[in-house]
């Protein structure tokens, strides 16, 4: 799914102007009058892709408390407030509930494409994250009960005689396993067995 800007805020005024400006770079934008009429034309936000412009003050649910309740919602998206009324405690709360940034209105132009830009950048970048750590646990389902021992073991630093050892098994087939285990993960060698597997675990 493209990137896109989604843009809450009950000023007409300014949804037009800022969506104009955002235009302007080439983002596709969504504009929504409350938090609500958001809601209800997003209902599942995990899977949308891109930022959320999000005013801290308006009618009815505010943009504070979607803000408070985002992760749990399923987003990763990042949330950028915007606010005419700022204060210290609102930004502290902003940022202590994940916000990637605060911004007093009017708001420069300059500023917010700056923003903006930074904020799909971090989207993308957590998303192809995201991506290859899926790829990485499709690998690791691939394989067999035996091959994920030896490979716990290989991480506890354990030799070929000493894998032998623990799981009754002739070297000769602990290393058949460990050179499975290596071709199914797509990988030659320790370091990179380490590397990019060592901080994941087997979904199997």
């Amino acid at each position: 799914m493209a990137q896109r800007i989604y843009l809450i805020d009950d000023d007409e005024a300014i949804r037009f102007s800022l969506t104009a400006l955002l235009e302007t770079m080439g983002w596709e934008t969504q504009s929504y009058e409350s938090v609500q009429s958001f809601q209800a034309s997003q209902p599942d936000l995990s899977v949308l892709n891109g930022c959320l412009l999000l005013d801290i003050r308006m009618p009815g649910k505010s943009g504070i408390t979607l803000l408070e309740s985002w992760e749990q919602m399923g987003s990763t998206m990042p949330v950028i407030m915007m606010t005419g009324h700022g204060s210290i405690d609102l930004c502290r709360r902003a940022f202590k509930n994940g916000a990637f940034e605060f911004l007093t209105k009017p708001i420069d132009a300059d500023l917010l494409i700056e923003t903006v830009s930074a904020a799909l950048e971090q989207q993308k970048l957590s998303q192809q994250q995201r991506d290859n750590q899926a790829d990485l646990q499709e690998k690791l389902a691939t394989l067999s009960a035996r091959e994920q021992e030896v490979m716990a073991l290989i991480m506890q630093g354990k030799s070929n005689k000493e894998m032998a050892r623990f799981l009754d098994l002739s070297p000769r087939t602990v290393e058949a396993h460990r050179a499975s285990l290596f071709a199914r993960l797509e990988i030659n060698s320790l370091a990179k067995l380490i590397k990019i597997y060592g901080g994941l675990k087997s979904t199997t």
